[in-house]
């Protein structure tokens, strides 16, 4: 019996690597010729943008995952269930000349002179998608958003660190354009969200969208705005992206006080000047700390009356699924990309009233600290 029984894994497991690799793909996303009529260049805003190829492949393509009505998307053929893509290349724009490169598949389309977005320790971040956790927290940020409010959707991830938001909007049957300044960033979404045929990675600013204008029905940025130098230029560009009767949707931290405000302050007093590797070592000592008094305490009292109340407060206990790695990898990127801006609802539904948005929504978060979901119909 236990032979027989592991025989069926084996071929369980084999069934899945084979399954993967022809319908899902491996590990590597690609330039989608349909991409192109979505980008714009960064730095004239031109529209004109010319292919050029050197090294192309083809990609098989999951059943289902397009329709009658895609039947004439470029480099897309559904009889044969495969899809030409592209590995490197360059996008030329005709007007103004710049070239962006397309290095492993990825549109590099940040422009001359612009310097490239933070490293993150996310780069290495391999999330498992069947952990709970992760959709429940996408749609946790993402509300009053619905998965069915992304199925047929063109949607812009603004900030898309290391791809999970993109790759859930995606299976809700979304097109989706994950964008990021990071190098780091990109390849990890690259990495994450390789076995799906909607999704799109772009190496990009926001403050200089490589995208037409008002093209998007979604636009989200969660935990964007409270990083960036200027936030509301950056609110303003995500804006100019979504189409008339679009939305845009954003994530951002509320006011820190008392002690939350004095353990980030103090923390990263002292580790700012750290290099990578000392960064790593405060990092997973950090971790082990979070581990041992507040995710074990809220793993084991959080379905008791009294104590829950007492547990929820503790520091990120909602991190306690995560794995050890990954939530190293998080303390480090907050420790080493700073939070610059705090914000208040009434701020927010301030900025999307003043730019004419509809419907909109502000609701505040809590979840160890203040935060705040807002979102709006563009007019």
């Amino acid at each position: 019996m236990h032979h027989a029984g592991r025989e069926a894994n084996e071929s369980t497991s084999l069934f899945k690597v084979l399954f993967t690799e022809r319908y899902l793909g491996v590990g590597r996303s690609t330039l989608k010729y349909r991409l192109l009529k979505w980008l714009a260049c960064p730095g004239c805003r031109s529209t004109s943008l010319s292919l050029d190829t050197i090294r192309t492949e083809t990609q098989p393509i999951l059943p289902g995952a397009f329709s009658d009505n895609d039947a004439e998307q470029p480099g897309l053929d559904r009889g044969r269930g495969e899809e030409q893509t592209v590995v490197e290349g360059a996008i030329t724009c005709d007007d103004c000349g710049v070239v962006y490169p397309i290095r492993d598949g990825v549109p590099r389309m940040i422009g001359p002179g612009r310097g490239a977005g933070p490293s993150t320790r996310h780069r290495h971040t391999a999330f498992d998608a069947g952990v709970p956790e992760w959709e429940e927290n996408f749609l946790d940020l993402a509300a009053p958003l619905r998965p069915d409010d992304f199925l047929g959707k063109l949607v812009l991830d603004a900030g898309c660190g290391f791809g999970r938001h993109a790759y859930f909007a995606a299976r809700y049957g979304a097109e989706v354009i994950a964008l990021d300044t990071s190098a780091d960033a990109v390849e990890s979404t690259v990495r994450n969200t390789a076995q799906l045929n909607r999704v799109h990675v772009v190496e990009g600013d926001i403050h200089r969208s490589p995208f037409r204008d008002e093209i998007f029905d979604l636009t989200y940025a969660f935990g964007v705005l409270h990083h960036l130098d200027e936030p509301q230029a950056a609110f303003r560009a995500l804006g100019r992206t979504v189409r008339a009767g679009g939305r845009l949707s954003l994530f951002v931290y509320g006011p820190r006080q008392g002690i939350t405000l004095r353990a980030n302050n103090g923390l990263r007093s002292i580790t700012t000047d750290l290099n990578s590797e000392q960064l790593e070592g405060v990092s997973k000592g950090i971790a082990r700390a979070l581990r041992i008094f507040s995710h074990t305490p809220y793993r084991l009292l959080q379905h008791t009356p009294i104590a829950r109340s007492i547990v929820s407060h503790l520091p990120v206990h909602d991190h306690h699924r995560w794995s050890f790695e990954v939530v190293v990898a998080d303390v480090y990127d907050r420790l080493r990309i700073p939070v610059k801006h705090w914000f208040t609802g009434e701020q927010l539904e301030a900025w999307l009233a003043d730019d004419g948005y509809a419907d909109v929504k502000v609701s505040r978060r809590v979840r160890n600290n203040e935060t705040f979901r807002a979102t709006g119909l563009r007019r």
